[in-house]
């Protein structure tokens, strides 16, 4: 199968070389590797940044990256339109996140193919009219599914499909980073207030000798730490815990497996209920979660099992306890690389994505070409 995968805003990475980074970046190289292991065609389609960038790039994992010399989403889909008349055309166009939608829909009301949509939780502006036109919706959580299915799109239409994680990267042997001080808690996210890492900070007084380490910078186009870590700082001055936490900013992907590794519990406290790819990497890395309830966490995290799920006024207890029970913490760390080799392998992701493209193309064919059977099959 011919597949175009659209990834405007976010450009496919190469995990051992980048920068921890938003989650669609990440997610649109595992899958358009994973999907290329399967035998199909793929190519990513991503905004191009500037004139030294490669127009086509062919990746070591079979992958071809193409840069489009266009930055608003209706030019982008009428240049996605125009290549794809002239040349190699996609059986199915796949678009991450808001942006490529709109690239996507674009192309897709010149010449009909059919599309597939991830939103990665971005339902502002346009999703609610893209949602209820587009061909089909992946959802990546069951809370992303019902948010999809009140902006418009159909229950038919929308599947729930778990990202992978890297099992050969994050794992629980390798090397750890070093603590300053005997207990260590990881929060890792973009950083800014949504990412809620004020909640562990208000929480440190009642932890003794138990540093907070923040990993994340802040959104693009912003520089260095951006203008949320020196908020975070007021924070932990005012609850006399400054000298416990530190904030890393950007960190190099192929760090991250040891910033998991020397935690004792990974903390999730999101503003917002939002898939996070990092509790299913520190899972992986044998380390436990403790998150808020609600949203894709809940699906992500076992209670009692992989990690603890607590409301905020309890996360203060939840951790403290988890720090005083070692055992209880090596147990949760077992089940967690557990739950993360069986539930969150790309390979099954990119199965079971690739039986969606297939019902998709059925769907679109016999809705709007009248195609046969055996014109679907060749």
């Amino acid at each position: 199968m011919r597949i175009a995968i659209l990834s405007v805003d976010h450009r496919p990475v190469r995990p051992a070389s980048r920068d921890w980074t938003a989650a669609p970046a990440v997610h649109v190289t595992e899958l358009a590797a994973a999907l290329t292991g399967l035998g199909h065609d793929v190519r990513v389609y991503t905004r191009r940044v500037n004139p030294s960038q490669p127009e086509v790039k062919e990746g070591t994992d079979g992958v071809t990256t193409i840069a489009v010399p266009a930055d608003e989403g209706d030019v982008f889909g009428q240049w996605l339109d125009a290549a794809w008349q002239d040349g190699w055309a996609p059986d199915i166009v796949h678009a991450h996140a808001l942006t490529s939608a709109v690239a996507a829909m674009a192309a897709r009301k010149l010449t009909s193919r059919p599309t597939v949509v991830t939103f990665h939780g971005d339902e502002e502006g346009d999703a609610a009219a893209i949602a209820g036109t587009t061909d089909a919706v992946v959802a990546l959580s069951r809370a992303e599914a019902h948010g999809v299915r009140r902006l418009g799109a159909a229950p038919a239409t929308v599947s729930v499909i778990a990202p992978g994680v890297d099992v050969t990267r994050f794992t629980p042997e390798g090397r750890a980073w070093a603590r300053r001080r005997t207990h260590r808690l990881l929060a890792v996210g973009q950083l800014v207030a949504e990412s809620g890492f004020a909640a562990p900070i208000e929480v440190l007084p009642e932890l003794p000798d138990t540093e907070l380490v923040v990993v994340g910078r802040p959104r693009p186009p912003s520089n260095g730490l951006g203008p949320h870590a020196a908020e975070l700082r007021a924070l932990a001055v005012n609850h006399g815990v400054h000298e416990h936490l530190r904030l890393t900013g950007a960190a190099p992907y192929g760090d991250m497996p040891g910033w998991y590794r020397s935690a004792d519990l990974l903390v999730c406290t999101p503003e917002h209920a939002s898939f996070s790819r990092a509790a299913i990497e520190a899972m992986a890395c044998g380390i436990p979660v403790v998150a808020t309830t609600g949203g894709p966490l809940a699906e992500t995290v076992t209670d009692g099992v992989t990690g603890r799920l607590v409301t905020p006024d309890r996360l203060a207890e939840t951790v403290r306890d988890l720090l005083a029970d070692p055992e209880l913490r090596r147990a949760y760390g077992i089940a967690a690389a557990e739950r993360a080799r069986g539930a969150y392998d790309w390979t099954v992701a990119a199965l079971r994505t690739v039986e969606t493209y297939e019902r998709t193309r059925t769907q679109h064919a016999l809705t709007h070409e009248g195609a046969t059977a055996a014109e679907l099959a060749a």
